[in-house]
């Protein structure tokens, strides 16, 4: 007979459900430190102690953890964890063939949905307070559930419409466990004080929210469990009205959910003994009680003892009221609900979770698909059973196929496609996969899927120029190409066919795998022609290539050590700029390059000392001998390779080791050049940028040092780290340092002012950062996230006030906040946070950013004559040394042979020829226009080509543009319409100012423009053109020619007219041309002496600060 419990364990409930809560009277243990030491009465004593004390003992600096330059924008790499998928099928019209699946898989406190068609990402959700325990869906409304903390949230639209709350505010004031007064009021009155106690703790704990495990849903109703197990919340999904509670008894631990089909407002219940059991939700009573000793008899092997593992697992089968009931050691038994009979089990080898049982419904093949914890997907055909009644051994379910490795790891949950042949799985492992089951004779096979790591990368780089790949390497012993744009080009590296030799040594895929990666380089230089990527990977003497285009790794590994007689470990590796060399340094001291082609070995640089014996055992051997000169050779053990780096031009091979010792080589014939000492403590990496040549040290006593490999010196000093520096970067234009550190802190220094200018402290440590090549993200990788997460320059959007932190000071998060939280999957809404941004830049209270400080045209008063800096022109230096060039230019871009004869015989129509002769000529005595006129009105008989302008005079847009800029003052006008004008067009303009007028003017915009110290290279371009062009006319103003008097001086004037000169200007044109050339060469000496001046200034500063010696 079915058990009965009291009224007492059903527990109805009215009201709406809220997000009000009422907060502890007494400190909690989880509150900060700082609150609770503010609550704390502090007596006279105590308070001039603590006084006397802090003005003895100076206080800690500390500065605030601000993220001034970046801002968190979103994750990549984010699949699935272990908490089990949805489904969503959507049927179309009556042309559609196929149902619209959906997969939604939970990410930690969001969702994603995934199209199962092509398994791109479709929508992201935002994040939730606490991490998703739960994930269904509701077909009425079309909505997306998820149970978080202690509530459930209603997503429709990809927006939270809906919140369930397991506190109900409204019946919270009854002092009764259950939250309500029942009926039998009376009989609660015989209650002992200590029930009351109890009672009043647990209606605390249930004002403050019971946190969730797991959800179902079906009709208008949610179902969902606790996460302790003793108690169940029943919603109404249209009302959101919290329906009812139900408590368990004390025996009884909630594990599992079901809702039987056809089984009106029944839900099924396991629990962690292996009890069954059916409730009535509308009520709240016990239905019926399943004998969970014939449940554990049933379910047990013959032979073999009767388990007593949890139910973890229930599953609806095609069959009404069969159930699938899984245990926690990896039974799963077939049982009637109705009858109270079990109908066979099936066993899988580990354990089972929740969601790793399904069946398949396609029709085609009656089979079920169990997951277990070891990553393992088994198919057993139901074909034997069906229609026998209870099995027995000989007759029961077989095994067909079983996936190995499936997964890395736990299998989240499995499930069917509805009427589909094909199977969908998620797992902890940051995947989701499916599997086609083509016929009953062959194994499924991978279809298609999404993946990621499954174990936290510690090491990632930017690939390409244009930022939208980062290469990431992991502790799980891949190696990725994580797309920033489209999560669907997101892909992992080959290496090799690993599948088929794990099915052929049956073992799993990851143990042959080649180790974690500990170092990585690249060159983009051949990447379409060969390998680009060399790695180095923990505990390997061998490096490897990779090709991102090809997606696998290369063909031959790199032995770490040329030699074979010394076994080595590779450390570090780096990729010449050109792509065809691959530098590998060893823990032996030595550094192999080989060709990254051909593999071939090419040289070997060596950091080892020399054998400081060597000589004195030469000596006792005859000279000149072989094994004399090995011995004056010979080297004894060196220091472990920390890093290796060549430069541009391939000149020079900068080694560090792990004795804090830096050696120059030359690339071409491996000799030692140089050898410094930079770090005592060791140097534990070091990364150069090759447009500067600045190598960046990464050294073990929490010091950052710049060396610039050129003087090989130390140029700048970065302190302030609180714990060992594990990465760091330079930024795209190698002005900025991007450090993490133990200390959970990551911190951007200034190169050129040598300051710490952002510190933020984050969640999480960060292993490894990397800058973006185009400046507009940094990607960071955290030690327990499986995701990359990308922070947004803010330099790049808007302007960001550049202000020093003191670097000795401890990073401190703010009071009453917490460390800077990591982006999320969804990312910010761009325009939302700019629009925020830009909303705080108007405020005046913000003095941070009202001190942006805006640069002016010219930081000199225009009205000094004196001092000041010289400004030059935005214009490419290129643009005025071509108009100083252009005749240069021309008559090397002149045609070498004359153009050749057209192939027609005769000439187009519109031309004149003579109709003489065998051959066609042109007739240039043809008239093409009127007759000329003489001054008289009357013919001259002479015919002209070329009309007559009939004495109007023409100005061009540029003579235009100078009488009037000369009119206002306008001085800037004029030289933005210069910038405007290219180069063949200016270079025309200044051979067009053929009168005196114009001349003047031009040259005193010139004069204006000196006096301004503003384009300074634009105005002398243009004087030495306007020179070049007019210097005889200009000359024959200032020296007018002797002895030129009577015809000879009129034939002179005349032929100075007709040429356009200024032998026709006037007495005062000439003047006033004198004067403006006057004053222009001496404003042009004073500034050619000015700016030689500073030019020297500059120059002996730089030498100063670089050591360099004075030339």
């Amino acid at each position: 007979m079915p058990s009965k419990v009291p009224k007492t364990a059903a527990t109805p409930v009215k009201g709406k459900a809220t997000s009000k809560s009422t907060a502890p009277t007494t400190p909690s243990n989880t509150e900060p430190n700082s609150k609770r030491r503010r609550q704390q009465p502090i007596s006279n004593a105590g308070t001039a102690q603590a006084s006397s004390s802090s003005s003895s003992t100076p206080a800690a600096r500390k500065i605030v953890s601000q993220n001034r330059l970046f801002a968190p924008f979103r994750a990549l790499g984010l699949i699935s964890n272990d908490v089990p998928f949805a489904l969503q099928t959507r049927f179309g019209g009556k042309d559609a063939t196929t149902p619209d699946v959906n997969v939604i898989t939970c990410l930690g406190d969001s969702w994603a949905m995934w199209d199962a068609e092509r398994m791109t990402l479709l929508f992201v959700s935002a994040s939730l307070p606490a991490p998703i325990s739960s994930l269904v869906v509701s077909l009425s409304p079309d909505a997306v559930l998820a149970a978080s903390g202690s509530k459930v949230y209603r997503f429709r639209r990809g927006k939270v419409d809906a919140v369930y709350d397991t506190v109900d505010h409204i019946m919270s004031r009854f002092n009764k466990p259950n939250g309500f007064q029942d009926e039998d009021s009376d009989d609660s009155d015989s209650d002992s004080d200590s029930d009351a106690s109890s009672s009043n703790l647990e209606l605390q704990q249930k004002e403050e929210g019971t946190q969730l495990s797991s959800l179902i849903v079906f009709g208008d109703t949610i179902v969902a469990l606790s996460s302790d197990g003793r108690s169940v919340f029943v919603w109404s999904i249209a009302s959101t009205e919290l329906i009812r509670r139900i408590d368990f008894p004390d025996n009884f631990v909630a594990s599992s959910l079901l809702h039987p089909a056809t089984y009106l407002n029944k839900i099924l219940i396991g629990s962690t003994d292996g009890q069954l059991a059916l409730w009535n939700i509308r009520p709240g009573s016990l239905v019926h009680t399943y004998d969970s000793q014939q449940l554990r008899t049933a379910a047990a092997r013959p032979n073999a003892a009767a388990p007593s593992a949890a139910i973890v697992n229930l599953t609806q089968s095609p069959a009404v009221d069969v159930i699938a009931i899984g245990f926690a050691d990896g039974l799963v038994l077939l049982h009637d609900i109705r009858l109270d009979e079990s109908l066979f089990s099936l066993h899988a080898n580990g354990g089972l979770s929740s969601g790793s049982v399904s069946f398949r419904s396609d029709g085609k093949q009656h089979s079920v698909a169990i997951a277990t914890n070891s990553g393992n997907i088994s198919i057993f055909d139901l074909e034997p059973a069906s229609g026998t009644g209870p099995s027995s051994a000989n007759n029961g379910p077989r095994l067909t196929y079983s996936i190995q490795d499936a997964h890395d790891g736990v299998v989240g949950s499995i499930d069917f496609v509805p009427g589909q042949p094909l199977l969908i799985s998620s797992g902890g492992d940051n995947s989701c996969k499916q599997w086609f089951f083509e016929s009953a004779s062959m194994p499924p096979r991978l279809l298609k899927g999404r993946s990621g790591h499954h174990q936290p990368p510690h090491l990632i780089r930017y690939y390409g120029e244009q930022g939208k790949e980062i290469l990431s390497a992991g502790r799980d012993r891949s190696i990725r190409s994580i797309s920033v744009v489209r999560d669907s080009r997101s892909h992992e590296l080959s290496q090799g066919e690993l599948q088929k030799r794990s099915n052929q040594l049956s073992i799993s895929v990851s143990s042959l795998k080649i180790p974690a990666a500990s170092s990585l380089s690249f060159s983009l230089t051949r990447s379409r022609d060969w390998d680009d990527v060399l790695t180095t990977h923990q505990g390997r003497q061998f490096g490897n290539t990779w090709t991102v285009r090809d997606k696998h790794m290369g063909k031959k590994p790199l032995p770490a050590s040329a030699d074979r007689k010394i076994l080595a470990e590779a450390r570090t590796s780096c990729v010449s700029a050109c792509g065809n060399f691959g530098l590998i340094g060893n823990s032996e001291g030595l550094v192999e390059m080989y060709n990254m082609q051909s593999y071939v070995h090419r040289r070997t640089f060596d950091t080892r000392p020399l054998d400081p014996m060597g000589p004195a055992k030469a000596k006792e051997l005859p000279a000149g001998s072989k094994k004399a000169q090995a011995l004056l050779n010979s080297r004894v053990k060196g220091s472990a390779v920390t890093g290796v780096v060549t430069d541009a031009l391939n000149r020079l091979v900068v080694v560090s080791t792990m004795d804090g010792k830096l050696s120059w080589y030359d690339f071409g014939s491996a000799e030692l050049l140089h050898r410094t000492t930079i770090s005592a403590s060791g140097i534990s990496s070091v990364q150069l940028d090759r447009d500067s040549n600045l190598l960046l040290i990464v050294s073990d006593d929490l010091v950052l040092r710049l060396v610039d490999i050129e003087t090989r010196r130390v140029v700048r000093e970065f302190v302030g780290f609180r714990g060992r520096i594990l990465d760091a970067c330079f930024s795209n234009d190698a002005r900025w340092i991007v450090t993490t550190s133990m200390d959970a802190v990551i911190r951007t220094f200034d190169i050129p002012s040598s300051r710490l200018i952002d510190a933020f402290k984050v969640a999480s440590i960060a292993t490894s950062v990397s800058f973006s090549p185009t400046g507009d993200f940094l990607a960071t990788a955290h030690v327990d996230s499986v995701g990359i997460y990308l922070w947004a320059n803010k330099t790049q959007f808007s302007p960001v006030a550049m202000l020093g932190l003191d670097e000795l000071a401890e990073v401190v998060e703010e009071e009453d906040s917490v460390a800077v939280a990591l982006p999320t999957v969804q990312g910010d809404v761009e325009d939302a946070a700019l629009a925020e941004y830009s909303e705080a830049m108007r405020e005046v209270g913000e003095p941070e950013l009202q001190r942006v400080y805006t640069s002016p045209p010219q930081l000199v008063d225009p009205s000094r004559e004196e001092g000041g800096l010289v400004t030059l022109s935005t214009m490419p230096r290129a643009r005025w040394m071509t108009l100083i060039n252009l005749d240069t230019i021309k008559q090397r871009n002149k045609p070498k042979a004359a153009p050749s004869k057209p192939e027609a015989n005769r000439a187009p129509f519109f031309l004149p020829q003579t109709v003489s002769g065998v051959d066609f000529k042109f007739d240039p005595t043809a008239s093409t226009s009127t007759e000329t006129k003489g001054k008289d009105g009357g013919d001259k008989g002479e015919k002209s080509n070329i009309f007559s302008s009939g004495g109007i005079s023409f100005k061009t847009e540029f003579q235009e543009r100078l009488a009037a800029a000369e009119e206002k003052g306008d001085v800037n006008g004029f030289f933005m319409y210069l910038e405007t004008l290219s180069t063949p067009q200016l270079d025309a303009e200044i051979r067009g100012l053929t009168v005196t007028e114009d001349l003047v003017a031009f040259l005193g915009m010139l004069l204006k423009r000196l006096k301004q110290h503003r384009d300074f290279e634009a105005v002398q371009a243009l004087l030495a053109t306007l020179l070049k062009v007019h210097t005889d006319l200009i000359l024959t103003t200032f020296n007018p020619e002797d002895g030129q008097d009577g015809e000879d001086a009129e034939d002179k004037d005349m032929e100075d007219e007709e040429d356009g000169g200024f032998g026709g200007a006037d007495e005062e044109e000439a003047k006033q041309l004198k004067s403006v050339i006057k004053k222009l060469i001496r404003v042009q000496v004073a500034e050619n002496n000015r700016f030689n001046g500073l030019l020297d200034h500059c120059l002996g500063t730089l030498a100063f600060l670089r050591g360099l010696p004075m030339t």
